[in-house]
């Protein structure tokens, strides 16, 4: 058996940062460990052009994790129920629900446990990037006008406990605190929401 992998693009076609991201997505679906040396190879170019173009392995599955996610909130949109903070956690928690049967990413958090909680958590990266915007754009789908005055830091916060409370269960191997963490959503909004003014 060949070690090199297949390549991923026909013979004059040029690799690109698309080609290595599309690659890097296809090996992690696959359940296969994303490589930056099997990547780079797979593309035809050397290490240092992959680098350019993705940053470090931990970047390259930030934004690979991001794309996974930013679909996952589409889909939890689309299917969510119900009215006002009942929708929004609905949304929320069907979003949760997606992201951890998704065996792949499951696979991922418990073989690779430090980097997982690093690219899953990390406060500025590509994920925590994706599900502040989701939990933003569900809030905005189900309160409207009001979720405009919501301030910025109860997005943060809910993003990062929702985070805590989902993966690091997982990487113990433990189920997901999910409904704690969408009691916690609620309490959160529900004081947030009836402050005067």
């Amino acid at each position: 058996m060949d070690p090199r992998p297949a390549p991923v693009l026909t013979r004059l076609e040029r690799p690109t940062r698309d080609h290595a991201l599309d690659f890097a997505r296809r090996l992690f679906v696959a359940n296969e460990r994303v490589d930056m040396q099997t990547l780079a190879l797979a593309l035809g170019v050397g290490r240092s052009t992959l680098y350019r173009w993705v940053g470090d392995r931990e970047s390259l599955l930030g934004d690979v994790l991001a794309r996974f996610s930013d679909d996952t909130w589409e889909l939890a949109r689309r299917e969510g129920q119900g009215e006002g903070v009942e929708r929004y956690l609905d949304i929320t928690r069907r979003y949760m629900d997606y992201a951890a049967s998704f065996e792949p990413l499951r696979s991922f958090a418990q073989r690779e446990p430090g980097v997982a909680l690093k690219v899953l958590m990390a406060p500025d990266g590509a994920v925590a990037d994706s599900v502040r915007r989701g939990m933003a754009g569900a809030l905005r789908a189900s309160l409207g006008d009001e979720a405009d005055a919501l301030p910025d830091e109860l997005v943060e916060i809910m993003a990062q406990a929702g985070t805590a409370l989902q993966w690091s269960p997982i990487i113990i191997g433990d189920e997901p605190a999910t409904e704690r963490a969408i009691r916690l959503m609620h309490g959160l909004l529900g004081s947030t929401l009836s402050r005067p003014g």
